[in-house]
């Protein structure tokens, strides 16, 4: 099974010429998602589009979607919640070089749909089409290949568990940090350092923090059942920016005996908290206070990376790629003699 689970988001863009604003009120929300009205709007209005290929001097802008293999299939779906329920749809267009339509897909609201590119595909655009709708809340546009793993709970991956190794008492649970535009990924070869490795991935922007209730619980079940299983008797959280950081302080203090490894970049206590403000219902809030706090336990948490250290890798081509990048610093004997010395 694949676990590099690498989805593209689709976000609004405001910058865009290719949006219909006539009569129309636009609000980005904090999160960033856009509330969306206009109570007029005709029946088949394209309300946004979005382009692979997209000419700067005329449109003022760069191309908004991932390049596509042809041949290749991929799932497209639109995380939108309208008024009237149901009232608008995608459609998918690939083009050739001429600009003329090879093949057009439409995708209904609350659907994946599989879509493959055709041969002598040259760019492709998404459409989102009214159909009826007068108000919406549109979040993203998902683009990920087939051979992606279906999610474990809502937009959340939980691995299987990676590396079994029977003879280490700790399992290491790895929060990917959300990208700009596509979900986090963590390569093969940091993965394979760690023993009883499990992987935790989101196509939420910003993960909802990972503290999404489902998902939390799911979570936790999981990593029950599989200390039983393997005789597991210690979790170690990992993470490597300011969300998977502040996730592993979390989970870190859900285990009596488990422990955060983490780096110092972290958010302040009020950005953490407008991430999740309008997700109140949804999520387990905690007290950002204290939970900052607690990254200064030297017997429960752990800096494997501080800023000091770091300024070298701002120039590493490979760090300013991928956080990730960091994990590579995590020395698993060091860690587990620290355990070892701090356990109760």
């Amino acid at each position: 099974m694949r676990y590099k689970e690498e989805v593209y988001s689709v976000y609004w863009d405001m910058q865009s010429a290719f949006q219909y604003l006539y009569g129309s009120s636009v609000k980005i929300l904090d999160d960033g998602q856009v509330l969306y009205e206009n109570q007029f709007m005709p029946s088949g209005t394209v309300i946004h589009d979005w382009h692979s290929a997209v000419n700067y001097q005329g449109a003022r802008n760069t191309n908004q979607l991932p390049q596509l293999k042809c041949g290749h299939q991929y799932k497209i779906c639109v995380f939108i919640e309208t008024k009237p329920e149901n009232s608008s749809y995608l459609k998918v267009e690939f083009l050739d070089a001429l600009d003329e339509t090879i093949l057009s897909q439409i995708i209904k609201q609350d659907e994946i749909q599989t879509v493959t590119v055709p041969d002598n595909t040259h760019h492709y655009k998404i459409q989102l089409v009214s159909s009826g709708c007068h108000r919406f809340l549109f979040d993203c546009i998902d683009i990920s290949e087939v051979e992606t793993n279906e999610y474990s709970v809502d937009r959340y991956w939980i691995s299987d568990l990676l590396n079994i190794d029977e003879e280490h008492k700790s399992m290491y649970v790895c929060f990917t940090e959300p990208d700009i535009n596509r979900t986090g990924f963590i390569k093969e070869s940091f993965q394979k350092q760690f023993p009883n490795l499990l992987l935790v991935n989101t196509s939420y922007k910003r993960a909802l923090l990972y503290m999404e209730i489902q998902f939390f619980e799911m979570l936790l079940q999981q990593i029950e059942s599989l200390a039983d299983t393997y005789r597991i008797s210690r979790v170690v959280f990992v993470g490597y920016g300011p969300i998977s950081n502040i996730a592993a302080l979390y989970y870190s203090k859900q285990f009596s005996n488990a422990y955060a490894l983490i780096t110092d970049d972290f958010l302040t206590e009020v950005e953490y908290q407008t991430v999740i403000d309008r997700y109140r219902k949804r999520v387990r809030y905690p007290v950002f206070k204290e939970l900052l706090l607690h990254r200064f336990n030297p017997q429960k948490v752990m800096y494997y990376v501080e800023s000091d250290s770091k300024k070298s890798e701002f120039a590493n081509f490979d760090y300013l790629l991928e956080k990730s990048f960091l994990l590579q610093k995590i020395q698993i004997e060091q860690v587990e003699n620290w355990i070892t010395d701090n356990e109760i």
